[in-house]
């Protein structure tokens, strides 16, 4: 799919970790353009680390969010639906034999399942957020913010991924200026 769908629906288990992180990056990449909200197989507690690593890329609003279920949804008008968990790939697919909707599986990990103390936590939230972002700009490509520059590596295509490296401080300086180049994108597509 290459065109930016009207509305999207991110699902996963709680509805607390990886399907409020993908909403959140979709808005902060494609704006207005589309409708976009997030729902759990069940609901849970908000968890505090993914507001941190999208603070981290300048997303707010993510510590407002409340959990809801597939049964809470007021409005089931989308046209694609990403599951991110093999249940939520199953629910999906269970509410749409009467809808005329799109189901795109995206296994994601849980980093909330990550053991160690706070950093090594982070880092794996940050990986998810990562891959998340990498997974949008390859499905819904937006020239001058997803697309990689001519002569750039596919991988540059992400504007919220900057690759890990051993150097810490390079890699979050390399996507503090993809962010920051995204975010020139779309504000000339505003105007």
């Amino acid at each position: 799919m290459s065109r930016v769908p009207s509305a999207v629906l991110f699902a996963c288990n709680a509805n607390v970790v990886r399907s409020p992180m993908a909403a959140a990056l979709f808005r902060s990449v494609y704006g207005k353009r589309a409708y976009v909200d997030s729902v759990g197989v069940t609901s849970g507690e908000p968890d505090p680390f993914v507001a941190a690593v999208l603070a981290e890329r300048g997303i707010a609003g993510s510590e407002t969010h409340q959990p809801k279920t597939f049964d809470d949804l007021l409005d089931t008008n989308f046209e694609v639906i990403v599951a991110l968990t093999r249940e939520a790939y199953e629910r999906a697919l269970e509410i749409t034999r009467t809808l005329s909707c799109d189901v795109l599986y995206w296994p994601t990990d849980d980093p909330a399942l990550t053991e160690g103390n706070r950093e090594a936590r982070l880092d794996a939230y940050r990986r998810v957020r990562d891959d998340l972002a990498v997974r949008l700009c390859r499905e819904w490509p937006l020239p001058g913010v997803c697309a990689p520059e001519p002569g750039m590596p596919e991988d540059a295509a992400a504007p919220l991924a900057p690759k890990r490296t051993g150097r810490g401080l390079a890699a979050r300086k390399r996507g503090r200026d993809l962010w920051s180049r995204m975010r020139m994108g779309l504000r000339r597509l505003r105007r």
